[in-house]
């Protein structure tokens, strides 16, 4: 009886130990989805001024590039950003799909994969009609487990990307474009809407628009 109540009481002091790591962990990760929050709430504003500023330059561009070609006074260079806003035929699509490295993020990456694989079962009926740029460790796996084109895959994200890591991303998206890996492309990540809620979104970048 005696071995049996200090066993007890192990038990007891274990599970006090335990909640103690628990409670812990929770006001650490609250303290870096707080931070994360606000720098997202701050991202938004700045990413739609500047998609805004950048789309009427682009814009005005390309009118321009086309009214000297009508003159006959084209110089024969290419411009990449009137490129990207030249409409042509969709013969592949392309999906930059966002998702961690590791687990232990709750219904994140499984709600993102789940909502991915019904939008490509839905509009594809063949692999060879789309690719995929996996960005996190999870969807690589996921896609390339089951015989998946991927096309690209980036791991080792930063909580808070820098500008190098996006600016690597971007930089290969824009060359898998010119190359013809893919004629349009969506963006597919689980937006954060508050620490309970999150919705899977499906963005076509603003550029390439579908013939």
């Amino acid at each position: 009886m005696a071995e049996s109540l200090i066993d007890i009481k192990r038990r007891i002091s274990s599970t006090k130990k335990t909640r103690q790591i628990t409670v812990a962990m929770q006001m650490v990760s609250g303290a870096k989805l707080s931070k994360i929050e606000k720098k997202a709430v701050a991202y938004q504003v700045y990413a739609n001024k500047i998609r805004a500023t950048v789309t009427h330059l682009a814009q005005a561009q390309l009118l321009s590039m086309e009214a000297n070609q009508d003159a006959g006074k084209g110089d024969g260079q290419k411009v990449r950003v009137a490129d990207l806003l030249q409409r042509r035929e969709v013969k592949k699509t392309g999906y930059l799909v966002i998702t961690s490295d590791r687990g232990l993020v709750g219904g994140y990456n499984s709600n993102a994969l789940k909502a991915m694989m019904q939008v490509i079962e839905q509009d594809h009926k063949d692999k060879d009609h789309y690719a995929i740029m996996a960005i996190g460790g999870v969807g690589a796996d996921f896609f390339k487990a089951r015989g998946m084109n991927v096309a690209y895959e980036y791991r080792g994200v930063s909580d808070i990307p820098t500008f190098n890591e996006v600016r690597e991303i971007v930089k290969t998206a824009v060359t898998m474009f010119d190359n013809e890996v893919f004629d349009e492309l969506y963006v597919c990540y689980n937006h954060h809407v508050n620490s309970l809620t999150s919705a899977f979104r499906v963005e076509k970048n603003v550029t390439n628009q579908r013939s």
